[in-house]
């Protein structure tokens, strides 16, 4: 019995360095929680559009509209974001002439 509990906290896998979220159709995959390395842990967006799209960023809990952060993904493009040491936020995939996280498609948290 102590064997089967060595060998199961021995198989846990590191976090990764990075993880993509792919966008096609303004919709993300995966869409959920996404996980990275606390030691500067990279969450790449990929555009597989055409069109360019407006990702807020927002911490949990908060409004997206008031304390959230822009950038823009460029068509058929990527963007990186690098995740600091227990840093948590979800996102918005918003067309660019779109002010409202809501009007977007969402996802995360993306953790560390």
């Amino acid at each position: 019995m102590a064997t089967a509990a060595i060998e199961t906290k021995e198989s846990v896998l590191p976090l990764p360095l990075f993880r993509t979220i792919t966008i096609i159709e303004q919709t993300p995959d995966p869409p959920g929680r996404v996980e990275v390395t606390p030691n500067a842990g990279r969450i790449v967006f990929q555009n597989k559009d055409p069109l360019e799209y407006r990702i807020r960023l927002y911490k949990p809990d908060t409004d997206p509209d008031v304390d959230g952060i822009d950038l823009l993904l460029p068509a058929n493009g990527f963007l990186s974001v690098i995740i600091r040491k227990n840093d948590e936020f979800k996102y918005s995939v918003m067309e660019t002439s779109s002010t409202l996280a809501s009007t977007g498609k969402g996802g995360g948290p993306i953790t560390n």
